[in-house]
């Protein structure tokens, strides 16, 4: 061997750069270590592939469906959620409306007593705003030497 001769580990595993005698180019060549797959096995393999690609299609539509009736519920879930709003909004509305009417109620019911209290007892109602006044001043009378 000389120096310019390429050196390989094993001669047998060497693929030739041409076509061995006996077989025709479009044949694959198959490493001599390794035994050629069969046609059945092939098929096999064909068939396993045909499966998976199913099953992913199979997955993905099904993905598909889920989003599009989370969609679909999320869209349904925001029109319910706006009607309760408004059906609260008018809740409160109609109850603040009463609750007006009852405040009202109340502060005509209480002039109307003071009125009659006022014309059946006046000395009474004018003893009452007295006695009231001379303790709001008293109070503030203390309050006021306090704060000094």
């Amino acid at each position: 061997m000389s120096m310019s001769d390429p050196v390989y580990p094993n001669n047998e595993t060497r693929f030739p750069a041409y076509p061995e005698p006996g077989r025709s180019p479009g044949e694959p060549r198959y490493h001599p270590n390794l035994a050629p797959v069969a046609r059945a096995e092939s098929r096999s393999n064909l068939a396993l592939n045909n499966a998976a690609e199913n099953i992913g299609s199979a997955v993905g539509s099904a993905v598909d469906n889920a989003r599009t009736r989370l969609q679909e519920m999320k869209q349904r879930f925001v029109v319910i959620r706006g009607r309760t709003q408004q059906d609260l909004s008018a809740k409160a509305s109609v109850m603040a409306e009463d609750l007006k009417l009852q405040a009202q109620r109340t502060v005509t019911d209480a002039r109307t007593r003071a009125e009659r209290l006022a014309r059946q007892n006046p000395f009474a109602l004018i003893s009452t705003a007295a006695a009231a006044g001379l303790v709001l001043g008293f109070v503030l009378w203390i309050r006021r030497d306090h704060a000094d």
